[in-house]
């Protein structure tokens, strides 16, 4: 069992990146974010939970990204590299027509590329700093410099999936063969680096500040990666794919009571049997980039590490798929050698087998529990509070769930609700919350979308959706508001009744 699994009793907030206010169109890594830690700090919070932070591609889902290792470059604060001299205030003038109150990805990534390229080329041209991205490419080179090619080749080709690019380029070794035909590539490489130098750069301010103020960092690893992305165009032998990198089988989910025809998610398939023989190396190296980030990390799809879902590339729905078993205990045993005294998160939801149960057992992670899960009239639901376990993490809904206002708008057992709250749920969110409050689970996480209270409109992914998710944005103005009623002293003293102060006592 790894005994640094265990988090004492606490609270935390979820709330991505891209949700924070800004002047940038998107949330970022500027004052609105330590702003925001201020808040958690004031609300007797130890705890803040993220999406994951791979750049996006199409679809803008920050589980389907181009990279398991990079950081998204939009969450860079533009105005900060304005006071390194890298940008002038005229170059982000173009960012004051961004929308304000959520995030439009295709205005943004139109909007920053041009902005990223003067900067890149204003640095440079100075010397200033330079030692400091020398150093960093130097220790990050085993994921970098192929993302960085990947990225730049994927603007070469129109951002067409690689799997579409020329037969030259399918693979890195083929491409750096073929580069002559792209003589500037190589300052489009080194823009890409810089991005994630910068990136870095600034994402460690923000965590240092965090920490300042008791608030450790959640960071989100999903289990599979996206088929357009630079770790199955280095990789590909390491998936389920076919010589010209189309995917034979792609992972999923089965059927269950809240989808007829599963979850269809289309990403490629780990060979496990091939991750085994060089004892699980690359995700070694991304379990330790993502503990460069984070202070926990929360394993998305738990049961995908016992067995997974598998279904035929040709299928359109899940529906035709099966169970193979996955890497197991042995896996874990692995992490937890490498990693000893690291913190991890098991994303249990869902159908799970016993073989998985054992697994979550032997290592001694915490799983989660979903109070929207619990109301459906029987009584010997696992979520329901009285049945959870102290090593666990409670959320009233995750980022896949309706907010819990649209969640109990639409609930057809309302009523079980209410004999269970003690209340006419007039008030269902806080309601809700303060029920939280009493579990036994150690870790408490709210979102902060039930934090203001709001309703379906601010909900921030629905799974079966293919556009207009991930948009959600807290403006200034709700935080100010949050303030004035005090709900951060009200959620502190909360905490103090039921000794959730964790780092803040």
């Amino acid at each position: 069992m790894n005994q640094s699994s265990q988090i004492k009793r606490a609270i935390g907030c979820f709330l991505h990146i891209t949700s924070l206010p800004s002047e940038q169109g998107i949330g970022c890594f500027d004052d609105h974010a330590k702003q925001f830690i201020d808040f958690l700090k004031s609300c007797g919070m130890s705890y803040w939970q993220v999406c994951p932070f791979t750049p996006t591609t199409l679809g803008d889902s920050p589980y389907q990204g181009a990279s398991a290792f990079a950081g998204n470059p939009f969450f860079i604060n533009l105005q900060r590299l304005v006071g390194d001299r890298y940008l002038g205030q005229a170059d982000i003038e173009p960012l004051r027509s961004l929308n304000r109150a959520k995030t439009d990805y295709g205005a943004v990534y139109c909007t920053y590329w041009p902005i990223f390229a003067r900067a890149y080329e204003n640095f440079s041209e100075c010397a200033e700093r330079c030692e400091s991205f020398t150093k960093f490419c130097k220790n990050e080179a085993h994921w970098l410099d192929n993302y960085a090619l990947f990225m730049a080749l994927k603007a070469k080709f129109n951002n067409q999936e690689w799997i579409k690019w020329p037969k030259e380029f399918k693979t890195p070794e083929l491409a750096r063969g073929n580069l002559k035909i792209f003589p500037q590539i190589n300052l489009d490489v080194e823009l890409h680096k810089f991005l994630q130098w910068v990136f870095l750069e600034q994402w460690s301010e923000i965590r240092r500040y965090a920490h300042e103020k008791g608030i450790k960092i959640i960071g989100d690893v999903p289990i599979f990666v996206g088929l357009d992305s630079a770790d199955v165009w280095v990789n590909h032998w390491l998936f389920k794919i076919k010589e010209n990198g189309e995917p034979s089988i792609v992972a999923g989910v089965p059927p269950d009571a809240f989808s007829q025809n599963g979850q269809l998610w289309g990403n490629p398939v780990f060979q496990w049997d091939r991750l085994a023989t060089v004892e699980y190396g690359w995700w070694m190296d991304r379990l330790g980039r993502n503990f460069e980030l984070f202070d926990v990390i929360r394993l998305d799809h738990f049961r995908g590490f016992q067995a997974t879902w598998e279904v035929d590339a040709s299928e359109k729905t899940a529906a035709n798929g099966k169970w193979v078993p996955s890497a197991g205990m042995e896996f874990f045993e692995k992490v937890m050698k490498t990693f000893p005294m690291s913190c991890f998160i098991a994303e249990d939801l869902g159908q799970i087998d016993e073989g998985t149960r054992q697994v979550l057992a032997k290592t001694g992670f915490p799983g989660m529990n979903v109070l929207h899960f619990a109301f459906d009239g029987q009584r010997d639901n696992k979520y329901l509070p009285h049945f959870h376990e102290k090593n666990s993490v409670l959320y009233l809904g995750t980022h896949d769930n309706d907010t819990t206002r649209g969640w109990f708008e639409s609930l057809p057992t309302k009523n079980c609700a209410r004999e269970y709250l003690r209340t006419d749920c007039s008030d269902i969110t806080w309601d809700l919350i303060k029920k939280s409050f009493e579990s036994v689970s150690n870790l408490l996480v709210l979102t902060m979308q039930d934090i203001l209270n709001l309703g379906s409109e601010a909900r921030m992914n629905t799974p079966s959706m293919t556009s207009g998710n991930w948009t959600w944005r807290m403006v200034t103005e709700q935080l100010d508001m949050l303030k004035q009623l005090d709900t951060d002293k009200y959620l502190r003293h909360l905490a103090e009744i039921y000794g959730r102060l964790g780092n803040h006592v």
